[in-house]
């Protein structure tokens, strides 16, 4: 008996009947040419389809460049995203449409590209069958950016590795970023946090849709690297997102201390940004005369403005932030410091799983190094940023604790100099990464969720880095910040496939399956999470094996004495 494909739009077609009618398969000289045209019906309407290829060559069918949300221009700027309208007829999704708008100022020439209406999400299933007793689980991936860039689209972030394994249904999707996503006036006028709405928003219609595509809408695992895996972090604490995902994954850490100067007063940030783009009297105009002038400014002027809010050539690097929204806004996003709500365990009870990579701080000096009068720059006015960067106030004690720590081979009379990106890249990773990351396991274990957690390091290094993005230089900085994320996803924009055979081919399939793993199974590795207060992690690495290049392994304990230093630094003791 077969199988019947349902829809809200009370229409019933056997699942098989309704690909099979769009399936021509032709065969010439022994080769099988595929023409497709998948169709799924959703509650909105129907949507046109395309087939792609998973990594050994298999076809999969994509559903991309769905609208999840009204365009957010005109009035629905600053404002929180609203359901689309349905559609007539067949939706054509078989290509992504543009990235949100942005400056990616972290690259040496910025480059500013994409469109405010960007409220798009693609869908990618493993096969064409779809059976209501298989149903896949499902996982939200979630970009990273600094909150500032990156995007949905293919050329990017093509999972077609996880197609592979045919156990999971990948859903990704863009998010407003910059100023559009993130500007706050601290009350109704413009709560703030529409990225993280956006976000909220996709997870909405993932429990809405996705079993239409054969995905189970109680088995969600949303997971994000940098500010993505933050971002699953605050979703974990939003009340808006209850009952939404099952499993989390925050890869890169998470640093909620970056909240900082978005809590103390974004109303003046926001003053700041109307300044820098003319707004007459920005500073006496009311909240809400202030959102209205801004709506007006062209998005590209808006976006490009950016750079003259940086206090120190491209940083920081995140300027816009979520924001605890006020009292008076009828579904925050955040209703208290994020930090709090995770100290006192007021999030959501899921499995968690969350690693970096050791020097993820390499985003920071990567930036600094591949310039000698950046450099210089930077030494000179180290001591003076350092309260600004490491958001604590500094006393000649800490600093020596830092020279102490990190600059023993420095000269006294120097902090950067052109001999020490490792040792600066360390403090950086630490403060910044590590130290925030282990803090939040240890607070998570102390609250006593009764769900797994799983922590891992990715420490493998391989032909392609980053880096090479980053400083646009031939010279090796080591592993990266994201570097992770090129063995999980293909990313033609930035590099080749990996050669089949090679360490790092072997890598990527080490490290999807782990990923998937977690999606599927109640905790990746039975013996690799924490128990107690206690974690084994496990960790990714090179080999010098020449018949097993790749090794996955377990590192008893987390980073005690690093943690013990920074705990002591942020506590005044160090």
């Amino acid at each position: 008996m077969s199988k019947k494909f349902k829809s809200n739009l009370n229409c019933s077609v056997p699942i098989s009947l309704l690909f099979l009618l769009l399936l021509v398969t032709i065969r010439a000289g022994g080769v099988e040419l595929i023409q497709t045209e998948p169709v799924v019906c959703i509650s909105d309407g129907c949507l046109r389809g395309t087939v792609l290829q998973n990594s050994v060559g298999s076809s999969y069918p994509a559903f991309l460049g769905i609208p999840f949300a009204k365009p957010p221009i005109g009035k629905l700027r600053f404002a929180n995203p609203q359901p689309n309208d349905p559609w007539q007829g067949k939706y054509n999704a078989s290509t992504t449409k543009s990235a949100c708008i942005q400056i990616v100022t972290v690259l040496p020439s910025s480059r500013l590209y994409g469109s405010e209406d960007c409220l798009y999400l693609n869908v990618f299933m493993p096969t064409l069958q779809i059976l209501e007793d298989a149903l896949l689980p499902v996982m939200v991936y979630i970009q990273g950016g600094g909150f500032l860039y990156g995007s949905a689209q293919l050329e990017q972030r093509n999972p077609a590795r996880f197609m592979t394994w045919r156990r999971v249904i990948v859903v990704t999707f863009q998010y407003r970023l910059g100023v559009f996503g993130f500007l706050s006036t601290g009350d109704r006028s413009a709560p703030g946090n529409f990225g993280m709405k956006d976000q909220v928003m996709v997870l909405r219609w993932v429990k809405k849709n996705i079993r239409a595509f054969g995905g189970d809408p109680n088995r969600v695992t949303i997971f994000g690297e940098s500010v993505g895996g933050s971002s699953v972090q605050y979703q974990m604490l939003s009340p808006l997102s209850r009952g939404l995902f099952h499993r989390a994954v925050s890869m890169g850490g998470s640093d909620f201390n970056s909240l900082k100067g978005a809590i103390s007063s974004p109303l003046a940030f926001a003053r700041a940004q109307a300044n820098v783009v003319g707004i007459e009297n920005a500073n006496k105009l009311s909240s809400a005369k202030l959102v209205e002038e801004l709506r007006k400014v062209d998005a590209y002027e808006l976006t490009r403005s950016i750079e003259q809010l940086k206090q120190w050539n491209i940083h920081p690097i995140t300027l816009y932030l979520p924001v605890v929204e006020p009292p008076e806004e009828p579904e925050p996003f955040l209703t208290e410091d994020p930090r709090a709500a995770w100290r006192r365990g007021a999030y959501a009870a899921v499995p968690w799983m969350t690693g970096n990579i050791p020097n993820e701080g390499s985003i920071i000096t990567q930036t600094i190094y591949k310039n000698e009068s950046l450099i210089e720059d930077f030494n000179a006015k180290f001591v003076f940023a350092l309260p600004f960067i490491l958001g604590t106030s500094i006393s000649k004690e800490k600093l020596a604790g830092l020279r102490k720590r990190f600059l023993k081979n420095t000269p006294t009379s120097q902090w950067v100099t052109r001999n020490n990106y490792a040792e600066i890249t360390k403090l950086f990773s630490e403060a910044y990464f590590q130290y925030p990351m282990v803090k939040n396991i240890k607070q998570h274990l102390a609250n006593r969720k009764n769900t797994s957690t799983s922590v891992y390091s990715f420490q493998f290094r391989g032909r392609y880095s980053f880096s090479k993005l980053l400083t646009g230089s031939e010279k090796s900085y080591g592993i990266s910040l994201l570097d992770e994320m090129i063995y999980l996803f293909r990313m033609p924009l930035f590099f080749p496939e990996f050669p089949p055979g090679s360490p790092e081919a072997e890598m990527t399939q080490l490290w999807v399956k782990f990923i998937v793993d977690f999606a599927t199974q109640e905790s990746v590795d039975k013996i690799g999470t924490c128990y107690g207060e206690k974690c084994d992690v496990v960790t990714f690495a090179n080999s010098n094996n020449r018949y097993f290049p790749v090794s996955k392994k377990l590192v008893p304990g987390l980073d005690e004495e690093m943690y013990r230093f920074w705990k002591g630094f942020y506590e005044g003791k160090a």
